[in-house]
């Protein structure tokens, strides 16, 4: 039996309910017999410190610490790390880990998870405790006598029902670091995985973790996840936190009358690729107390969706749109600036778009110029063209304010414009059409003002037959 202490670093980024990653990553420790702590620094109320997570890891008395990597804030992660490494031994995952496995052998960690981290972690608490060799961890990269060896990669996991409840590791979090509750809500992720994977092929997403092949849970037992955030934990609004959420039309059928028959109403939101979504899967949807969809779109110029390899028209986005305003389901509409090479004509398309679907878009999302995150085409393609290679080590991390949880109208204007990667200019665009960039954040600002006060005005009159609960008070932020 080994003793795992899982970190979660501090990031300006705040956390305001258990991560979902980590209870997954918990609960198959725990299943398999080991001992499990949680320190998750990013919350709101969390010591931060780095003295205070290093006494609170010694207490534990863990045989392995492992930190959770994102590229964004890998920057605070290995300076953590770097305070840490001389008295753990320690694990990074996450999907920075995943991409550039190399990298962490620098800042102190000696062990390295790539891809789904559930049954490899698993493993390596077995190495750890002397009944496995590490050469035998798929997925795993090693220090090896002062030498980096990279074990074969991990084949993804295709029995996701297979998975421990992730519910049953919430007991290690501590709900006074988390924002207060509302009376009757428990302390429990903000929502749950159906599926892992999405068979797209867009450049601007590396998705190295759970990878391009679709894979999916049973129906029932994802209601049964369902039914217990309600019965046990009275959390009635939740998110699919799937890549893609409606792939396959006769699993989404499925899924969605699993939920209906739970007996009790629940709503939720989900992230969905337009060209899997039509009338009968939205309506569908709709019966099983879907409320909101995210879309991704990215651009409104044909040439440029074909570039970035996006898979979806302008005119299909529309009429997603249309059939979700018939429906009462609210759409976010994810729409991105900046690309590699995007004209002035490229990024005026764009601007007209979100003028011509106002009238049907619940909103848009908040920020959205492009990031070229490693492992990604538009990274490998640009780095060494524009000199940003690394430019998560080299250069200030992207600092993003948080998004504001109330309704302030000031606070969500600035929270829409507010977009550092603007300011770095990744691919060295003019100074005319950044200030166009600029334009357009505030283009996207407004108009989801604009709906979003039409919205209310319409159910301060009496909601509409077709929808079944209160609009959206803030607009998402499009963190995707």
């Amino acid at each position: 039996m080994a003793r795992v202490f899982l970190i979660n670093p501090p990031s300006p980024e705040p956390v305001r309910t258990p991560l979902l990653s980590f209870c997954h990553l918990a609960a198959a420790l725990r299943s398999a017999g080991h001992e499990v702590a949680v320190y998750d620094a990013s919350t709101p109320h969390a010591p931060r410190d780095h003295d205070t997570i290093a006494a609170r890891a010694a207490a534990f008395a863990p045989d392995l610490v492992g930190l959770h990597l994102k590229t964004l804030h890998v920057q605070p992660a290995y300076a953590l790390a770097d305070a840490l490494a001389e008295r753990f031994t320690l694990v990074a995952g996450g999907p920075h880990a995943t991409i550039v496995p190399d990298e962490p052998f620098g800042h102190g960690f000696r062990w390295v998870i790539r891809g789904e981290g559930e049954d490899a972690l698993v493993e390596l608490a077995e190495v750890v405790d002397g009944r496995r060799g590490a050469a035998d961890v798929a997925g795993l990269s090693w220090l090896d006598r002062g030498m980096v060896r990279h074990n074969p990669i991990r084949p993804f996991l295709m029995d996701l029902d297979r998975l421990a409840p992730p519910l049953s590791a919430l007991d290690l979090f501590d709900p006074s670091w988390y924002e207060p509750r509302v009376p009757g809500v428990g302390l429990a992720p903000a929502g749950i995985l159906s599926s892992r994977g999405c068979p797209q092929a867009c450049t601007f997403c590396s998705n190295d973790v759970t990878g391009r092949r679709f894979r999916y849970r049973s129906a029932a037992s994802v209601a049964s996840e369902v039914a217990l955030l309600r019965s046990q934990h009275g959390l009635s609004a939740f998110s699919f936190f799937d890549d893609s959420f409606a792939v396959g039309r006769r699993r989404v059928h499925e899924l969605c009358e699993a939920i209906i028959a739970i007996g009790e109403p629940v709503g939720w939101t989900c992230t969905a690729h337009p060209a899997h979504l039509d009338r009968d899967v939205l309506a569908a949807m709709k019966r099983a107390g879907c409320g909101g969809v995210d879309i991704g779109m990215e651009s409104a110029d044909p040439g440029m969706l074909l570039r970035i390899g996006k898979g979806v028209t302008v005119e299909r986005v529309l009429d997603v749109l249309s059939w979700c305003a018939d429906l009462g389901i609210h759409t976010v509409v994810n729409l991105m600036f900046g690309w590699p090479d995007e004209t002035d004509a490229e990024l005026d398309a764009t601007m007209a778009f979100l003028d011509s679907a106002a009238s049907i878009a619940g909103g848009f999302n908040a920020r959205g110029v492009v990031v070229p995150y490693p492992g990604t085409q538009v990274y490998d393609r640009n780095h060494e063209r524009f000199d940003f290679t690394g430019w998560w080590i080299r250069e200030a991390p992207l600092e993003y304010l948080p998004f504001p949880t109330s309704w302030n109208e000031a606070e969500i204007v600035r929270a829409y414009g507010d977009d550092p990667a603007l300011d770095r200019n990744f691919f060295k665009h003019p100074p005319h059409r950044v200030a166009r960039m600029r334009d357009a954040l505030a283009l996207k600002a407004s108009l989801t003002m604009a709906i979003s006060h039409r919205r209310m005005a319409a159910w301060s009159a009496g909601p509409p037959a077709s929808q079944g609960a209160a609009p959206i008070g803030v607009p998402a932020a499009g963190a995707r």
